[in-house]
């Protein structure tokens, strides 16, 4: 299975946002340290404040800090919502695809039973295992969200 960008950077985005802590970082910051369009960047903030994971604060020194604490955001809710439509395959899209295989075919309920499985194994893992403050990534994520600050 391959996330789309917009979940991988809905993921980091977090991850960035968890390890700020009180200090709020703003769209164009996590952009810029992902080399990633700033318009991208704010439909995926967006989406995050709209499912509350994270909240905004308007205004000069405005950005972004985590809704509720990391250690209840699950990255397989995170994906499973991101992510549950996105069809591995053209029959498990929205509209059915055009699949002439679809009415007999077992692959989509094994598919769908394998996607499942993908978002169970990561539900229990937390944000806040991603970004313990021992971890190597928290030092990286760290340096480059102070650099930004």
């Amino acid at each position: 299975m391959q996330l789309s960008t917009f979940s991988d950077y809905a993921l980091r985005t977090l991850m960035h946002v968890a390890l700020a802590g009180d200090d709020l970082l703003t769209t164009r910051q996590i952009a810029e340290i992902h080399g990633a369009k700033v318009n991208h960047l704010a439909k995926v903030t967006s989406w995050l404040a709209r499912e509350q994971y994270i909240e905004s604060q308007r205004g000069r020194g405005g950005g972004f800090r985590l809704a509720r604490p990391a250690e209840l955001i699950s990255v397989g809710e995170v994906l499973r919502k991101l992510e549950s439509n996105s069809g591995l395959v053209e029959c498990m899209r929205h509209d059915g695809g055009a699949c002439p295989l679809s009415p007999e075919c077992e692959l989509t309920s094994a598919l769908k039973h394998a996607q499942e499985a993908f978002f169970a194994a990561l539900d229990n893992v937390a944000l806040a295992n991603l970004t313990t403050k021992s971890s190597k990534i928290s030092v990286l994520l760290k340096r480059l969200n102070a650099e930004m600050l």
